[in-house]
């Protein structure tokens, strides 16, 4: 049955007499008001129109053309094919470009869409791109869809729909001329055009950017609108759009996002689901990972409503009361459990593989995307983080996050961004591995490493004391340690060891801020930026710059592999439905980002248990043990902890030569812990993963690979951070700048106390040589393990600070 009417003076109106006498009447007086309501809209659209009109003063045709086929095709091949219509002629280029035309009869064969799937590295289906709930179909006719939905799919779509043959030609010339002047492309593809191209072209087709397939697609639009009636057109493309969330169609959206009939759809409703065509990912009112407005709606879905909104209004559609009054409802978004394998995941690779390859080839390719994710691997580390919920929730935390990856060959193994995907009281759609978060001292390694680059090593002494450095005109920015205890004189080794913070401060300050945040990017650091160093400062070293996890697992996998960096991957082979391979994963050479002593020596330092006595003492679990034996031999693993000031975000990065794992614990809206360290909540979740890692994939204990190019040396000294460890010990250094002799690491008379106006810029620390009669000492095994001490009595909790001036950023804690 056809609506009554379609606006162009070819309506389809239905046969009334076949109602029966009994009904005619009121039927009649339906079709009339129905009539008049289309006439009425018809009449606000042309006094739209004329005002336009008359407020242009540039005299462009405001109505679209009406024209035949041939002229159409001649027309746009000036436009568009001006060269190819010069050389081969109008006839002969409209016969080349209709000679393989699929069948418009193809529209009626036309299965809906073709379901993209997610696999596991073994092959197991993680997620089908129209199930459970929201991914289903339910084909409705046209009297079955708001009124207003129609209305504001029309307004943000395709304006002239009731007017032109398919094809709008004033809107595709334009497009055209500011496409080859350079300037962003307007849209131009009627509704006719988008149903062409997602239901007749070829998904190969379909993907093509060329004039030769844009002009098809107008031929085919031109002869589809001479086909079938309007209203049908309209029909099949409200069924046909992808909305997201898997919801295809205007039924299947109005149930997912509102639980509600597409029929029942007020102004505010339909103007939100029609905006989300152009694209349903970054639109997506379900989002969790970007601002929201007080209702609960993305900032960037608000905005796509008001445009949609404005649309009406221009085009006659609705007043600029009901625009406003649409724009201040309060919308109920639906919330509802999604009930797939690796949520996060899941949804990192549909957003992967959107920007790549674009929505259509998604959601419409059939494809078949295998990734590298070990889903019963990935479930297991997903219980280890519920299984830390009470022990983090004694701290304040309500939420964490892990990320395994394989250093080797840049493989992400186990992808968690959160403890529970659909727990809305912890935020947990958001996916922590991809936002921003404060690392804490988690960053420090980055800074050292580049230290080692410009001429220091795991042994030159830098002086533990009070130092202040002025970040605006009138005030001095004054970092303490997390014990807030100045250690004087203490080696590279034990200070980050040890996470203390004045040394790293003076490290950075020595090395420049600019070259740490290049070595930082270099290693895998995606958001820091030109101007991260003047907006961050020295309180980079500290972790006031954010970072995302996914990031952090990066750096840290990289010096996993001595500097060589091997880009982390998701996706290891995407086939399409006509089984055509679109990307097939090889394994890259890698790119050696750092050198690799560099590297190492970080690696030494934080596998090194003596180096890490004083904070964490001798039975720290991030020590871990073969056998899981309390006494048994260590198993050579390296790793870090951080914790910010504010208490919002604390850390635990770490690795073998097989597996680097990331552990982020707090409060996904960013609200405050309580004033705990990263000890007592992400360093209790790393050695499980760790653990479960190891006994998952078999692995075996494996020594760090140290490279060509390091020699060692005889240090004594730094008994304070050392307690019951060695008087002496070998270190490492580069060959070319190691000293001749047994290096005295200190204590040694410190340096009177800093001036508060100006206080001095730290000094560039050195190794201490020995006298030149003293004997190189020749290389030899790493010392063994401490023995097990008296734990060093707890640091005083850190107390309240003043409130820090606004750059650089507040000094994260350094566990």
């Amino acid at each position: 049955m056809q609506r009554f009417g379609n606006g162009n003076g070819n309506d389809h109106g239905r046969d009334l007499s076949r109602n029966g006498n009994g009904h005619s009447l009121d039927i009649r007086r339906r079709a009339q008001m129905r009539a008049q309501e289309r006439l009425q809209r018809l009449y606000k659209l042309q006094v739209a129109r004329e005002y336009r009109e008359r407020a242009s003063d540039n005299g462009r045709l405001k109505k679209p053309l009406m024209i035949g086929s041939g002229l159409l095709v001649a027309m746009i091949g000036v436009g568009l094919m001006g060269i190819f219509i010069l050389l081969q002629g109008a006839a002969t280029g409209y016969a080349m470009l209709t000679r393989d035309l699929p069948s418009l009869s193809e529209i009626s064969n036309h299965a809906s869409f073709k379901t993209a799937q997610i696999f596991d590295r073994k092959g197991q289906l993680l997620w089908e791109f129209y199930d459970p709930d929201g991914g289903k179909r339910t084909v409705v006719p046209l009297n079955e869809i708001s009124q207003n939905l129609i209305d504001a799919t029309l307004a943000a779509e395709d304006a002239f729909f009731y007017q032109h043959r398919g094809v709008d030609l004033r809107a595709t010339i334009r497009s055209a001329l500011l496409t080859s002047s350079g300037t962003t492309q307007t849209g131009a593809s009627t509704i006719t055009q988008q149903l062409v191209r997602n239901v007749i072209l070829s998904p190969e087709e379909r993907r093509q950017v060329t004039i030769t397939r844009k002009l098809r697609e107008i031929i085919l639009a031109y002869q589809l609108d001479e086909k079938l009636p309007k209203d049908d057109i309209l029909e099949m493309y409200l069924n046909e759009v992808y909305y997201g969330n898997q919801s295809y169609g205007v039924e299947a959206a109005a149930q997912s996002y509102f639980d509600k009939h597409a029929r029942d759809l007020d102004v505010a409703e339909a103007a939100l689901i029609s905006g989300l065509v152009q694209s349903p990912s970054e639109y997506d009112p379900t989002r969790r990972d970007v601002q929201r407005t007080a209702d609960g709606i993305p900032i960037v879905t608000k905005e796509r409503q008001a445009y949609v909104l404005e649309q009406m209004t221009r085009h006659g559609f609705i007043t600029e009361q009901q625009a406003r009054d649409a724009y201040a409802e309060h919308l109920e978004i639906k919330t509802r459990e999604v009930e797939l394998k690796a949520p996060h995941w899941v949804m990192y690779i549909r957003d992967v593989v959107e920007q790549q390859y674009g929505a259509k080839t998604l959601y419409q390719g059939g494809l078949k995307i295998y990734t590298t994710l070990d889903l019963d691997y990935n479930e297991k580390m997903q219980q280890v983080l519920r299984d830390s919920k009470p022990t983090i929730a004694t701290q304040g935390a309500t939420n964490a996050a892990q990320i395994a990856v394989n250093p080797k060959t840049g493989e992400i193994l186990a992808f968690n961004g959160s403890l529970d995907y659909n727990d809305e009281s912890i935020d947990g759609q958001v996916n922590i591995l991809t936002s921003e978060r404060q690392p804490g001292s988690s960053i420090k390694p980055v800074i050292y490493s580049e230290a080692f680059l410009k001429g220091w090593s795991p042994a030159t002494t830098i002086d533990d004391n009070p130092s202040c450095w002025r970040d605006t005109p009138v005030h001095q920015w004054c970092p303490v340690n997390f014990d807030n205890i100045f250690h004087g004189q203490t080696t590279i080794r034990s200070a980050l060891g040890n996470s203390l913070n004045i040394p790293a401060v003076k490290t950075l300050d020595y090395i420049g801020v600019d070259s740490a945040i290049q070595n930082g990017t270099n290693l895998g650091i995606s958001t820091w930026g030109p101007d991260s160093g003047k907006l961050f400062g020295l309180s980079l070293t500290l972790g006031g710059a954010e970072v995302r996890p996914i990031d952090m697992a990066q750096v840290y996998a990289t010096l996993a592999n001595n500097g060589l960096k091997i880009p982390l991957v998701a996706v290891t082979r995407i086939v399409d439905a006509e089984g055509n391979v679109l990307e097939d994963y090889k394994v890259p050479q890698g790119e050696q980002v750092i050198d690799p002593r560099a590297a190492y020596l970080v690696t030494n330092i934080l596998s090194d248990p003596a180096a890490k006595l004083f904070t964490y003492g001798p039975n720290t679990p991030l020590l871990l043990r073969q056998n899981d034996d309390p006494k048994g031999p260590l198993w050579p693993s390296a790793s870090k902890t951080g914790t910010t000031d504010n208490y919002r975000d604390t850390w635990t990065d770490g690795y073998t030569p097989d597996i680097a794992i990331v552990v982020w614990v707090g409060n996904a809206d960013g609200h405050p812990m309580h004033q705990t360290l990263s000890t007592l909540t992400a360093a209790k979740v790393w050695p499980a993963s760790m653990k479960l890692s190891f006994d998952y994939f078999h692995l075996q204990p494996q020594e760090f690979a140290r490279p060509d190019g390091l020699v060692e040396r005889q240090v004594c000294g730094d008994t304070r951070l050392r307690p019951g460890a060695p008087l002496c010990w070998n270190d490492l250094f580069f060959g070319e700048s190691a000293p001749k002799g047994t290096v005295q690491a200190g204590p040694r008379p410190a340096p009177p106390p800093a001036q508060p106006t100006p206080p001095p810029a730290a000094p560039a620390p050195q190794p201490q040589q020995a006298a030149p009669a003293a004997p190189a000492v020749q290389p030899t095994a790493a010392p063994p393990a401490p023995a097990a001490q008296p734990k060093p009595t707890a640091a005083p909790p850190a107390q309240p600070k003043p409130k820090p001036a606004p750059t650089p950023k507040p000094t994260p804690k350094p566990r």
